[in-house]
């Protein structure tokens, strides 16, 4: 996910096929990678599973979050009370999913790995049930569902991690705009953003490419009644809603020039301070506070005519891979991590890496309130959550297969390279060929 992000630039190989019984397919992933490619994967991690004493736990997070996630895996290791070790593998991002499956295709997998939500029904038939033994009612509910399929606890929440508008405050006084008035209507993010290129040198605006710039498609359309993909994975998104919020993406960058055409140069100057606003998600108050300008946080309500705005969050979920060869006592350590992180240690991952914590007694703890990130970000992220104002992207088969016939016409829009009803037509028919090769 670059810099501090856990979720920014990833890149996924094939998930499990979610019709294989049983377990993920080893033959299907033969057929995809072949014998070479297993081993390649395989040969990239070090080993396969549990080759060690103690829970192999395997995290994607790296920057402000996967330093927190180190910390609280030391503490659990060093601690006194905890009769537990926990092996903590950070694997890199656009590699996580991959080995995952490759270790789980070899009978060999992690005793506790970390999941988005999105992910979960691919993943469903290799997965621990943990109803029983955990449970949904530690956590905020609306969070908790991320890991319910077909009514059975799949997974347990970390948290939630949703959009919002980071704006410099810094860039707002200079020009000439109440830096304690937050952006956060279309009116104000409009007014704010012409004022920022008509009375200073920066621009105005930044957001995501990628799979984040097909969310944010999503984010902006939900709040004018519309969907990005139907429940029988049809493109929801070839409707009138549909062009208009892909016609004020495009304007955002060719019309207004609000934005930098090229990301890389936007995220570049973003962090020197030289943008005035930038969507972004909760991890990034760890990237913000070390570039080092003042900053304020407003809800990402910038889509016009939208009349029920809201936030999209997918959530870290702690899951256990199904394994032969685990015995009753390692399967007991791998629930008793995935509670310590997910209960114990869940405001620390709040107030210190800035997810919104699943926990509701970690939503509730004097020590996430009180501190700096509840002030600047996760009282608005919370509230949001609270007032129904945030969805998640759904678990569906072909997560990253149909996300990119999305991100890559809008990709090539923001380039400069399609017109809006262009995006809408190529997107369309790349969602409907991307489920077509599954059914």
């Amino acid at each position: 996910m670059p810099t501090g992000n856990s979720n920014r630039g990833e890149t996924m190989v094939r998930p499990p096929d979610p019709d294989s019984r049983g377990g993920v397919s080893r033959r299907r992933l033969l057929q995809v990678t072949g014998a070479a490619g297993l081993t390649s994967v395989a040969g990239c991690t070090g080993y396969l599973g549990s080759a060690q004493d103690g829970v192999e736990y395997w995290t994607l997070f790296g920057g402000g979050d996967g330093d927190v996630m180190e910390e609280m895996v030391d503490e659990i290791n060093d601690g006194d009370e905890y009769d537990l070790r926990i092996n903590r593998q950070r694997v890199p991002w656009d590699e996580h999913y991959g080995r995952l499956y490759t270790s789980m295709v070899g009978g060999n997998p992690p005793d506790v790995a970390v999941m988005h939500s999105r992910m979960m029904r691919d993943y469903e038939e290799s997965l621990v049930p943990m109803t029983d033994a955990i449970g949904t009612d530690p956590y905020l509910d609306e969070v908790a569902q991320g890991g319910i399929v077909d009514g059975e606890q799949l997974a347990v929440p970390l948290d939630t991690h949703p959009f919002g508008l980071y704006y410099n405050k810094e860039i707002f006084e200079e020009a000439g705009l109440d830096p304690e008035e937050p952006p956060n209507t279309p009116e104000r993010f409009q007014e704010a953003a012409d004022a920022i290129v008509e009375e200073t040198d920066y621009y105005a605006f930044e957001y995501p490419d990628g799979e984040f710039h097909a969310e944010t498609m999503r984010m902006l359309l939900h709040g004018r009644g519309g969907e990005l993909l139907t429940d029988d994975y049809e493109p929801g998104f070839d409707t009138d809603d549909g062009l208009a919020v892909v016609q004020e993406m495009h304007d955002w960058v060719h019309e207004h020039e609000w934005t930098h055409v090229d990301p890389g140069s936007g995220w570049d100057a973003w962090n020197r301070g030289e943008v005035g606003m930038m969507i972004e998600g909760t991890w990034h108050v760890t990237v913000v506070r070390e570039a080092g300008f003042d900053f304020g946080l407003a809800e990402p309500f910038v889509m016009p005519d939208a009349d029920d705005p809201v936030t999209l969050g997918d959530s870290h979920m702690l899951i256990i891979p199904e394994s032969d060869e685990r015995t009753d006592a390692q399967l007991e350590n791998a629930l008793e991590t995935v509670r310590l992180l997910s209960q114990e240690f869940n405001d620390r991952w709040g107030y210190d890496a800035g997810h919104l914590p699943a926990s509701e007694a970690a939503i509730e703890s004097d020590e996430l309130r009180e501190s700096e990130t509840w002030d600047d970000t996760l009282e608005t992220f919370h509230t949001m959550v609270e007032e129904d104002q945030f969805i998640r992207p759904p678990a569906t088969p072909n997560v990253e297969e149909y996300m990119e016939q999305i991100y890559q016409p809008l990709d090539d829009m923001r380039a400069g390279n399609a017109t809006p009803e262009e995006v809408i037509e190529d997107a369309t028919a790349g969602v409907r060929h991307a489920f077509e090769r599954r059914s």
